[in-house]
């Protein structure tokens, strides 16, 4: 039977695919922590003769990269930029493929696309521009540019049989932009031949940040966030290419409702939905909406991705990511037998196709886990062979890192709350030293179990470290996530001091040795939490945190669009009394402990006059702080010696105020 022929096949695979045993190395260079991963995001082509990666070099450059299978020799790379990589790379036949263009903004922003959209082939040649707001007006620009609108662009799919084409979402430009805004109100998507670049319009919405859901080349759902409360989601539905757009009501989309796929025969629509706000359940519904049936939730954690099969693309599985990923098949089809039996002999990694050949035969595996960054491998369903590709920072040793374990616990308020907690190797149940992590956002960001570089380097050099989920966090829902607004200087630090005092009563933690540390709104945390709970912290580092969200309102990126000002109005407010309120610097008289300040000078998500400003008030009070700034470096350092210096800046500071130097 298939199932025991899967089974016994990868068990052989297994030999290879493990990392090998090492002893617990005493201090992990800082090196191995500060590198970029050399090959990442693999897109198997068509007919699973090759793979195209995003390749990082030593100097810091990006290449598209395309290999051959099955042993990686390298075909082409194509050269990207100062700080471009690429993004969203997608096969559009067996020897063309596009790419989006994005921009690396620092190490706590992912990539952000250029809105610029190229097409190449396998082999590095025919390299085309099909959409790019930057050439328009420069000599000798493709007409085919010319005749989308002026905007930014990025891939939005490609037709079910492959053809050479490519989907174009754009988002076009003002004509004159007021207020520092660029968005125009409308959405559009093109059907692009990548060989011309000859555009055909698709659909059109007269609404800002659409996406776009299609069948038989026709756009039949857009949707996107309200303009006036970013966290709401507005959908709109036509019945084919000539029909108006027609908004559904709450009674279709309940509280939240994201439209992600038609069903082949174009009678069915797959979506995550959620009707009272809590975590989204994935429901398949007729189009208008009508006969919805729940295929898979949970009360605690929502659906993080739906698993597809090549087409007719069904849905054989979706992940909850809440603590450990769990997969919750749909049914029993070959892949759910694949999926099933690799997870049963790689018990301590979560594994999942990151990539699939048009006929489903070849299929990339990817595999990761809390101690291990990422690991690729080719599964060839025809031999039922398992062979490994390449890891993602093969420098890192599994079996050198510790478990991220799982927590759960109930704040002061009674809300649950979930998280992670990292114990040094040599911790044998004795309370550590703890560095309280709080992740950045806040709203609809969470840590996850994956591998955590900063986690692995702190338990490395002995620290225990707390993760929480707090109120406003992802995956949770929209309601959740809604708990945060209002509440970034009260109820979210609440949670973070709850979590370590359950660290503390746990035995986890020694309450006379507790640092905090974050970046992002971590670092605003970082700044704030021991101003809610005097006493309780002995340090802080603030890395690229605000300390006065009147900067923020006024200075950051993150205004010059509709979206982001109503963010800021409503999860936040923007009457001066409230700003006082929520940001640290206006409270520095009962901020009585040493701090370690950490910048970019060219920050835009949180600008530099952050750290200066904040500086320049802790000089005025005479109180202590530690001060690590560089130059060209954005939200995070990005350069490789920089991050160096940032974790040697890290491990000293908190070496002599709750580690081994400590009094």
């Amino acid at each position: 039977m298939i199932i025991k022929h899967i089974h016994r096949l990868i068990l052989c695979a297994a030999l290879v695919l493990l990392a090998p045993v090492a002893a617990h190395a005493s201090e992990i260079p800082y090196r191995d922590f500060a590198r970029h991963p050399p090959l990442t995001h693999p897109v198997i082509s068509p007919d699973g003769k090759h793979l195209a990666v995003s390749v990082h070099n030593e100097d810091g450059s990006y290449q598209l990269g395309v290999l051959a299978l099955p042993d990686l020799k390298p075909v082409s790379r194509l050269n990207m930029a100062p700080r471009t990589l690429p993004i969203g790379i997608t096969w559009v036949s067996n020897t063309r493929l596009v790419m989006g263009l994005g921009e690396e903004s620092g190490t706590l922003e992912a990539p952000q696309g250029t809105g610029e959209v190229v097409a190449v082939d396998f082999d590095g040649s025919h390299k085309r521009v099909l959409y790019s707001w930057r050439v328009r007006d420069t000599k000798g620009t493709n007409m085919n540019i010319l005749s989308m609108v002026r905007g930014a662009g990025f891939i939005a799919g490609t037709p079910h049989q492959l053809n050479g084409h490519v989907y174009i979402s754009v988002s076009p430009f003002r004509t004159h932009a007021s207020s520092g805004s660029r968005d125009s109100g409308q959405s559009l998507i093109y059907d692009v031949e990548t060989d011309s670049g000859h555009a055909t319009l698709m659909g059109r919405i007269d609404e800002a940040g659409m996406s776009f859901v299609l069948h038989d080349d026709v756009a039949r759902f857009a949707y996107g966030s309200n303009q006036d409360d970013p966290y709401r989601i507005d959908v709109y539905r036509r019945e084919n290419a000539d029909s108006p757009w027609q908004k559904l009501p709450a009674s279709i989309t309940g509280k939240h409702l994201v439209p992600i796929h038609i069903s082949a025969d174009g009678k069915h629509l797959y979506s995550l939905y959620s009707a009272d706000g809590g975590p989204d359940q994935l429901v398949v519904s007729n189009l208008d909406g009508s006969a919805r049936k729940v295929l898979v939730g949970d009360d605690f954690a929502a659906v993080d991705d739906v698993l597809w099969t090549p087409y007719p693309y069904q849905p054989y599985g979706v992940v909850f990511g809440a603590g450990k990923p769990r997969i919750q098949y749909l049914d029993d089809s070959i892949y759910t037998q694949i999926s099933q039996a690799l997870a049963a002999k790689f018990p301590d990694e979560f594994l999942t196709v990151a990539s699939a050949s048009q006929d489903g035969m070849q299929l990339i595996i990817g595999a990761h886990s809390d101690r291990d960054p990422g690991t690729y491998a080719l599964f060839d369903r025809s031999s039922m062979n398992l062979q490994p590709l390449f890891r993602s920072q093969p420098w890192i040793d599994p079996q050198q890192m510790v478990p991220r374990q799982p927590i759960d616990f109930t704040a002061s308020d009674g809300t649950r709350l979930a998280g992670f907690l990292t114990m040094p190797a040599n911790s044998a149940g004795k309370p550590m030293p703890l560095v309280l992590l709080p992740h950045g956002g806040p709203i609809g960001v969470a840590d996850s179990w994956g591998y955590d570089p900063w986690s692995q380097f702190l338990a490395n050099r002995g620290y225990a470290v707390l993760q929480v989920n707090y109120r406003g966090s992802g995956g949770r829902g929209t309601d959740f996530e809604h708990s945060g607004y209002k509440q970034f200087g009260s109820g979210i630090q609440q949670d973070l001091i709850d979590g370590v005092n359950w660290a503390i009563r746990q035995g986890y933690a020694d309450a006379r040795r507790v640092c905090v540390f974050g970046a992002s709104f971590g670092g605003y945390s970082s700044l704030m939490a021991p101003i809610r709970a005097p006493g309780m912290f002995k340090c802080a580092v603030d890395y690229a945190g605000v300390s006065d969200y009147a900067i923020e309102l006024h200075r950051s990126d993150t205004r010059r669009s509709a979206g982001g000002r109503n963010y800021f109005m409503q999860a936040i407010g923007t009457d001066d009394d409230t700003i006082r309120a929520i940001s640290p610097i206006y409270h520095l008289d009962k901020f009585n402990i040493p701090v370690l300040i950490i910048h970019g000078k060219d920050d835009p998500r949180v600008p530099y006059e952050n750290a200066t400003e904040l500086r320049a008030a802790l000089d005025k009070a005479g109180k202590p702080y530690e001060w690590l700034v560089r130059d060209k470096e954005q939200h995070g350092f990005y350069s490789e010696e920089n991050n160096i210096a940032f974790y040697e800046a890290l491990q000293a500071f908190l070496d002599r105020h709750i580690g081994k130097g400590a009094h």
